[in-house]
């Protein structure tokens, strides 16, 4: 079975050449078919006062951060990775001119946002108002039932990868209907804490195994006291494999039936609010108007 053409490698670190003269900055990411959702969201970012036409995926974090070493041009250039499970344990690429790393688990938390949530009920209700939106949402109440098991699990999660980085311990790739149950046929999958805390134990048994409870009780206090620092815990909870598995499943209950792919993810990046994406704004402005830009914190 024929698909559609792969660039190479080096077919993707070329292709800003020819979109040089039409826009004003350089854009490469990690995520395979992201470039149109990037470009939605960073021209929304900048309020189009920079020209980005061609967000450019290079297929992985080691070739964003490869390419982004060793690029030399004078043509204005950012390379963007995902905050990943680094987040929770403090810790960012420094040193590196150009790179910008996610202060989110990856691009997709930008998505996750009540008024984008409350649009996409509107769209599919054509009789909701923006209060009347709002309301059918619930969001505090359904934020409640979300992130307490995730946020431990995501703990967890960051201590397996921390001490067991070759120990083939499954985290941030488990399934999330793993730790769901079938709540009923109207609402559908819904978090479940007894299946999150039966996860969080297995993988527990493992790590304590190799490096006994005290490491173990270390490393999680780091990172909950790290978690507490953030603007939002929410923010260190992939948004790509959870959050918004999630969110489709709600909004689906609340009469907004949407299929989770690109364009669901598309349609809230319409929506979703700009603030949090204020600092990637700010890099942006300042690769184009100043100089490279160098991450600091």
């Amino acid at each position: 079975m024929y698909g559609l053409p792969v660039r190479s490698d080096s077919a993707n670190r070329s292709i800003g050449l020819f979109y040089r003269d039409l826009q004003d900055i350089e854009i490469y990411v990690e995520d395979c078919e992201a470039e149109a959702l990037y470009t939605m969201l960073l021209c929304r970012a900048v309020n189009n006062e920079v020209k980005i036409k061609k967000v450019i995926s290079l297929h992985g974090r080691g070739k964003v951060v490869e390419h982004c070493a060793y690029y030399n041009e004078d043509s204005p250039a950012l390379f963007i990775i995902d905050g990943d499970l680094d987040l929770l344990h403090g810790e960012r690429v420094q040193g590196l001119k150009r790179l910008y790393q996610h202060k989110m688990y990856c691009v997709e938390n930008y998505l996750f946002c009540k008024n984008a949530s409350a649009e996409l009920l509107r769209d599919a209700s054509g009789r909701l108002m923006p209060e009347e939106a709002l309301e059918a949402l619930d969001w505090d109440h359904y934020l409640e039932s979300l992130t307490e098991p995730l946020l431990k699990l995501f703990k967890t999660y960051a201590v397996a990868w921390k001490l067991m980085q070759e120990g083939g311990i499954k985290t941030v790739s488990r399934s999330y209907y793993d730790v769901c149950r079938k709540v009923s046929r109207a609402r559908g999958s819904a978090v479940c804490g007894d299946r999150v805390q039966a996860v969080i134990e297995e993988i527990q048994t493992i790590v304590v195994a190799a490096h006994g409870q005290d490491t173990y009780d270390q490393v999680y206090q780091r990172v909950e006291s790290i978690v507490e620092s953030l603007d939002s815990p929410l923010h260190v909870i992939s948004g790509k494999d959870y959050l918004l598995k999630s969110l489709r499943d709600y909004l689906q209950f609340k009469g907004a039936a949407y299929k989770y792919d690109d364009g669901f993810k598309f349609k809230l990046a319409r929506y979703c609010d700009t603030e949090p994406l204020a600092d990637l704004s700010d890099a942006i402005k300042y690769t184009v108007n100043t100089g490279p830009y160098l991450q600091t914190a």
